[in-house]
Formats: C-alpha cells, structure tokens, sequence
C-alpha cells in the first residue's frame, strides 16, 4: 500500500481544506485518514505536505492524431504532456485520426494502436461525419459504437476537414434523435456555417490574409447563432446536447437561458479562450489561430463569470498543435488552426481560477475534474478524491511560481500563446490509479502503455 501523507485537500465547501492521508491499495483509493493520524503499518509514503492534492484533471476535449497526423501529435507525446499538466484522464476526438472513429472497425483499428501508447488513462469520443451521413450507415455505425463504448458522438456544423465533413441541419436533427435513442451524448462544434462561408469569401476575395480576417469571417454572431441554432434542435428532439470550446459570451448567455428552460445541455470553454482576444490574434498570429476565434475582452470576461456561475460546466483544452512550419504558411487560411493546451490546461484553471480567487478550490475541482466525469459518465471512478475512486491524484505547489516555455512542454507542438506567462501553482506530482506517472524532479515516469481505456459505466 502507499500512504499519501499530510496532503491538504478540499473538503467540497467553497475554499475549506482539511489535512489528510490518502491510503492507496492498488489502484484505489482505500481511505482518507484525518492528520496526524498514526500511518498505517508496511506502507510507502509519499509525504505531501505544503502540498494540495486533488483529483486529477480530466481533459475532455484533446486531438492527438493517432493513428493518422502524427507529424502534429501522437498519443505518446500528448498524453505525457497530460500527465507533465496534471492531467490524468484524456477523452480523444474522433475526426483527427485516420480512419476518423465514425464506425467500429475504425475504433478497433485505432484502440489497437493508442492502447500501447497511452500514458494516462483514456476515453473516447465516437462521431458523425457528413460524409459517414451521406454514406447510409451512420445509424447502424452509432449503435455499434455506443455499444462498444464511446462518451458521445461529435458532429461539425462547420468543418475544415475533408475526411470529416460537417452536417446539414436536417442531417444533425436525425442524428440527434438517434442519439436520444440511444441515451448518448452529442458533442457539437457550433457556428454558423454560412455566415462564416459567405464572409470569408468576402476577406479572401479583397485579398485579406491577415489574422484580422479570419476573425471578420468568424466573430459574433457566428457562433453565437450556431449555438442557438443546436438548443433549438435539442429541443425538440430531446438529445442530450454539449457544445465543445465556447468562446462567445453571447453563445454563454443561450446556454445559460437553455439551462433554465429544461434543456439537458452543457458547455466547455478553454484556457485561450478566457485568456485572449482577437487584439492578441492580431499581435500573435496563427499561434492564436483555433475555430472558434477568439473573441473580444468583453467575451473573456463572460467566459470566467460562466464558469463561476455555472453556465460554463467544465475546462478542456481542444489540444491540437503542429509543428512550426503549418503554422508559416504565408496566409492565415492556410495556416493550421489549433494549440498546444492540455499541459497549460490545469495549471492555468488553478492559477487563474483559484489563486487570483476567480474560483473557490470546490469549484476548481468541479470544472476541471469532477464535472466532465458526470457527464461523460466516468463518475466516481474518475473525477473524485473518495474512497473507491481510482487513485488518480494531482500535487500542487501553490506558493510555487513557474513561467510557460513551449520548448519544454511534452508535446510534440512546442508553440503556445502562453509563452512566457507566469502562472502560481507548479505541478509536483501526477499519480494515474496509484502510479506515479510524472515527478517534477524526474519528469515523466509512466510508461507508454499504462494508460487504460475507460468506458462510460464501467467502474472495474
């Protein structure tokens, strides 16, 4: 057994703490025992004093390639770069590895790969792509691999992928019945299609290549139309609705109204997204370039009041790098669109969130832990400090100052908007079911291949 021992942690009310020691017995957690209580006899302790520990974060939204664009990112390397931020649970998109996960033996061929890569535990979202929509089996495909065990399925009303193509309205109000069916989770990247198609051709056509134009053809209301356009749809079909990387204070404001109104709908937003605007775009460049853009400072701050009202459920990082030459391409609707995020995705929430009292340290853990496994149905088994709980645990410094250097992140992609920005709070420490995966002394220490595919419900 391994004692955790004099760790500070949260008792769930707002920012009351109490001391502890943490028994872990294989993989899970045993029991919290109230310090200076006597250790338990032939255990290893890990002293964690000075130290918060909490459960470890769970990234709900990551692009890691595999098997596929591994030029940008694999699932060796993104996944160490979870465990280096604290991350212990990753949930993998489906439309960035080849072939996209849109039907089982494309989820069977890709498992057969990332199963023996995986460093921190992994789950997986399926999807609906137009062209599987267009195809005819799309409806079989969801059974299937519903069955087999993804969160949710993810669609595009707007996509820039050809293996991955958006849906139609019409199409998404079907796929969203069957979903109902089917209890299952559709996660939707929600902006007006076209309106974004229409104003770009306008930029591309004066000659526009600047970040500026991109940021024309999609600000608000782009996304917030798109967003009400899915509520409406959730509506009335009754599907259980989450809208990935809200970056629109307008869109924050629908959800917020939908809420109200009964609709089963959540929402992420990201650490770009409450941390910059389109003024930012200007200065940084493609670095900053993701869909949805950037905003403006008045969409920030929505953003942070969202995530402390609870609009806004959870954090996740749309972790998408790319080696420095996509993003050189001489004009930005060439250069590859995405960030490096989810080794800045904790670390921020924590620093940002909580030691600028932005977020109580319950709700921290909420929006970076605990709510994504509810609602991807990994509760308790992740996203809990609790006895039975798999022992995924995450040390923080809090009194520890460290500044954001992109080539010494874990991931392939070392460019970040967050270059150079100090944050308060330095992950010491990441243990996936009682494994130490990553020491800030030694780096990562978890093998590729530890990390286990986690399955909506299974809590074995």
């Amino acid at each position: 057994m391994i004692v955790v021992s004099n760790a500070t942690i949260s008792t769930g009310k707002d920012n009351e703490t109490r001391r502890c020691h943490i028994v872990i017995d294989g993989e899970k957690i045993r029991e919290i025992l109230p310090a200076p209580a006597q250790l338990p006899e032939n255990t290893q302790s890990i002293d964690a004093k000075d130290m918060i520990v909490l459960p470890g974060a769970i990234d709900p939204h990551v692009h890691f390639n595999t098997p596929g664009y591994t030029e940008r990112e694999d699932f060796e390397c993104g996944s160490k770069s979870a465990a280096a931020g604290g991350v212990t649970t990753v949930i993998d998109m489906p439309d960035t590895s080849i072939p996209p996960v849109t039907e089982k033996k494309n989820l069977e061929t890709k498992l057969a790969v990332i199963e023996k890569m995986a460093v921190v535990d992994f789950a997986l979202w399926g999807g609906v792509s137009g062209n599987a929509y267009r195809a005819g089996t799309w409806q079989k495909a969801m059974r299937d691999i519903k069955a087999a065990g993804v969160v949710g399925f993810k669609c595009y009303l707007i996509s820039g992928m050809a293996e991955f193509m958006h849906l139609m309205p019409l199409d998404l109000i079907e796929v969203m019945r069957q979903a109902r069916e089917l209890g299952v989770l559709v996660g939707l990247h929600a902006e007006d299609r076209e309106m974004v198609v229409s104003r770009q051709a306008l930029m591309q056509t004066g000659g526009r290549r600047d970040p500026l134009a991109y940021y024309e053809a999609r600000k608000d209301p782009a996304e917030e139309n798109g967003v009400k356009q899915a509520i409406a749809l959730a509506r009335e079909t009754g599907a259980l609705l989450h809208i990935v990387h809200v970056a629109s204070g307008g869109a924050a404001q629908a959800i917020a109204e939908a809420k109200k109104d009964g609709v089963n709908i959540t929402a992420e937003t990201c650490a770009h997204y409450l941390q910059f605007s389109y003024e930012d775009f200007d200065r940084l460049g493609s670095v900053l370039k993701t869909a949805p853009v950037v905003k403006t400072k008045a969409d920030s701050a929505r953003l942070w009041d969202a995530l402390c009202d609870g609009t806004m459920d959870f954090t996740a990082s749309d972790h998408a790098p790319c080696p420095k030459k996509d993003k050189e391409t001489g004009s930005i609707w060439t250069d590859y669109g995405g960030v490096s995020g989810t080794q800045i995705l904790f670390p921020f929430a924590f620093s940002e969130g909580y030691m600028k009292g932005r977020l109580p340290l319950a709700r921290l853990i909420e929006i970076t832990s605990a709510n994504a496994a509810k609602r991807f149905g990994l509760y308790p088994r992740k996203g809990a400090l609790a006895v039975g709980s798999d022992a995924d645990l995450v040390f923080v410094d809090p009194k520890k100052k460290w500044k954001v250097r992109g080539d010494e992140l874990e991931s392939k992609g070392k460019l970040t908007p967050f270059e150079g920005y100090e944050f308060t709070g330095s992950v010491i420490r990441t243990m996936v079911r009682g494994q130490t995966v990553y020491n800030e002394g030694k780096g990562i220490v978890g093998k590729a291949g530890f990390g286990r595919w986690i399955r909506p419900g299974a809590m074995f």
